[in-house]
């Protein structure tokens, strides 16, 4: 009984020792095909050097919404501000991308105010507006709009 725990124990030590060499063997290939693509690439033939501080620079289509823009009160317990602006569609709009996972049609939104914004998104407050900008993520998994341009209607 006890040479069969020792051949059991011997197997199992050999079949980690086999798995830990194959394993090592494939990672080194792998990085070996990497740098090789990487040389590849690099017309030089000398490893380029990473450049984390340049900016990514994407391409994103900017789309167009349009309803009535209204400061309203943010709840207080919240504690994120004292006003946010939330634009109220002319006709239902249908959020492809959110928290709950698949679409749905809504009436507003939440409106970030673009960076270049001089005058302050109070200019607008009531007022019919097309609102130029990206959805993207806000407060607690919400979706909201990222304005790059504003203009009265």
């Amino acid at each position: 009984m006890k040479n069969i725990k020792i051949a059991l124990i011997v197997t199992l030590a050999f079949g980690a020792l086999f798995i830990s060499f194959y394993n090592f063997f494939y990672l080194k290939n792998l990085e070996n095909r990497l740098r090789g693509i990487e040389t590849s690439l690099n017309k030089t033939g000398e490893e380029a050097p990473l450049d984390e501080t340049a900016p990514v620079e994407t391409s994103v289509a900017l789309e167009t919404f349009n309803g009535i823009l209204k400061k309203e009160q943010i709840p207080a317990d919240l504690e994120l501000g004292d006003f946010w602006y939330w634009l109220y569609f002319d006709a239902p709009y249908t959020l492809e991308e959110n928290a709950a996972g698949f679409p749905m049609d809504i009436d507003k939104l939440q409106v970030n105010p673009p960076a270049r914004e001089e005058f302050g998104m109070d200019v607008f407050d009531g007022k019919h507006v097309e609102i130029k900008g990206v959805l993207t993520w806000g407060y607690a998994e919400s979706t909201v709009i990222q304005a790059e341009e504003i203009v009265i209607k």
